[in-house]
C-alpha cells in the first residue's frame, strides 16, 4: 500500500478533513490566485494548521484494535 493511500485512509486525516474543511478550502482558493506569490496565502495556511492541531483523535473501534495487536 502506498504511503499516500495509507495516510488518506487514516481516521485522523478524515477527522481533519471534516473539521477543517472551511480553512482548507480557503487555502486551496488562495493558491491559484497567488501562484507567483504563494506567501500571500500564509494566513490561510495558519488557520488550517491551527484547526488541524485542535482535532482530537477518536479512539479506534475495538475491532480495529484487535487487528493491530498481535495475537497472544
Amino acid at each position: 500500500m502506498s504511503i499516500a493511500r495509507c495516510t488518506s485512509n487514516h481516521p485522523v486525516i478524515h477527522q481533519i478533513c471534516q473539521a477543517c474543511a472551511e480553512p482548507f478550502e480557503a487555502f486551496k482558493e488562495c493558491l491559484p490566485r497567488n501562484e507567483a506569490a504563494t506567501g500571500n496565502c500564509v494566513e490561510q495556511v495558519r488557520q488550517f494548521l491551527q484547526c488541524a492541531e485542535q482535532v482530537q483523535p477518536q479512539s479506534p473501534p475495538t475491532t480495529v484494535l484487535a487487528q493491530l495487536l498481535p495475537a497472544s
